[in-house]
């Protein structure tokens, strides 16, 4: 098909959702074959934008301008790795996408497998406009006081009995110990909380660096004196923290107890999972429940049963995978569907609901988490196990047709 008015038609057809599966086949096997069509591609993803210089780019229009590209990078895919049959993405930093995208303010695009087009199987019946979390969360200090770091200015935020509470330009709460000699003995407590579709980053007064996941919680000393540096987790959070040899730093989460000197660990205890994983990335942590405790070494992780309080122990862990969430990513490794939705959920703050078994549902890869939900749901549906149907905040997941 060398025709570029043919191809012209065809792909204003494309975009209509007019075209035929033969036609859709022909435009998809073309753009899908060599690379060196992608400026031709361009040239029409241009005249498209064109047309409409004088109004602003719809949302419809930009849903199948993406689905567009997503489907003809994926057809060039499935001729590399047909016998896939679970998400496995690409990222690619594509040119000729990068011109579209300037002009609809998105500049990547994920990619993985998917069958054709069928424009009677869309993934979605009521666009909605999921945007990825961001930075931000409340502090409740000693006193009640909320402070919701999303709207406070940088600096600081509070300075009493010489500790200092800062918030800094790039998006973190930092505190430290003025003149810690003037407190009077009594310990005070402040509460970091991330709502769903948040994350959040605290540095302690010893320290030591905290970053929160969504939907998560953190109590922990405005000052650290005594024997230990005690901190309560609820959720997900990934430690780095300082040594210190005489004060031992302890995270109580779901009723475990993580004892360590001084070291890089996650911890993952949202009360919704029958599990407490916690993952050593470098020096050692001793892991408690009651009489039940175990050690881990870096790269192991110790799963406590919520029910009869075992542990089991996981060796050579995908730590990259561990703390994805902290580096912008969502990672998969044969991980149940349910479990996936369930990030999905805590990320984008939406309703999950299933309709149909998916225990037999498993999936592999990684994708950005600074994209929008419809875009990691389209690599899911390109899986051919899951289709969705989205309705405002609320998903809902389907068998694959």
């Amino acid at each position: 098909m060398k025709n570029t008015d043919h191809l012209n038609i065809l792909f204003q057809k494309y975009l209509n959702q007019r075209c035929s599966p033969d036609e859709i086949n022909e435009l998809l096997d073309y753009f899908g074959t060599a690379r060196s069509n992608d400026k031709l591609l361009g040239q029409l993803i241009d005249e498209v934008l064109n047309e409409q210089a004088s109004l602003p780019v719809d949302i419809e229009t930009r849903q199948r301008l993406d689905t567009c590209l997503e489907n003809i990078m994926v057809k060039r895919k499935m001729q590399v790795e047909r016998s896939r049959t679970w998400l496995k993405p690409i990222y690619i930093r594509w040119s000729v996408a990068a011109t579209l995208f300037v002009a609809i303010c998105t500049a990547f695009f994920y990619f993985t497998q998917s069958s054709n087009i069928n424009t009677s199987n869309q993934t979605s019946t009521i666009y909605a406009d999921l945007k990825p979390g961001s930075e931000r969360a409340k502090l409740t200090l000693a006193d009640g006081t909320v402070i919701d770091l999303d709207q406070a200015g940088n600096g600081k935020l509070e300075n009493k009995d010489g500790i200092a509470v800062t918030k800094t330009e790039d998006g973190k709460l930092v505190y430290s110990a003025t003149n810690a000699g003037n407190t009077n003995g009594e310990i005070t407590y402040n509460t970091l909380v991330t709502p769903r579709g948040r994350q959040y980053k605290v540095i302690l007064p010893d320290g030591s660096a905290i970053w929160l996941n969504a939907a998560s919680s953190l109590r922990f000393p405005t000052l650290f004196v005594g024997n230990e540096r005690k901190v309560e987790l609820s959720g997900e959070g990934y430690f780095e923290i300082k040594k210190s040899a005489h004060q031992p730093f302890v995270v109580t989460s779901g009723g475990q107890e993580v004892t360590v000197l001084g070291t890089h660990f996650n911890i993952n205890a949202y009360d919704e999972n029958n599990f407490i994983k916690t993952t050593l990335l470098e020096g050692a942590v001793k892991i408690s429940k009651g009489k039940q405790s175990c050690l881990l070494a870096p790269g192991q992780e110790a799963s406590l049963n919520k029910s009869d309080h075992s542990f089991l122990i996981e060796k050579d862990v995908d730590i990259n995978a561990v703390v994805a969430w902290k580096e912008g990513r969502f990672s998969f490794e044969e991980t149940n569907i349910k479990e996936v939705m369930q990030q999905i959920a805590r990320w984008y703050d939406v309703e999950v609901i299933y309709k149909g078994d998916f225990s037999e549902v498993q999936l592999t890869g990684n994708i950005a988490r600074g994209v929008d939900a419809r875009q990691v749901l389209n690599l899911l549906k390109g899986t051919k196990q899951v289709d969705f149907i989205i309705n405002g905040k609320t998903i809902t997941v389907i068998p694959y047709q």
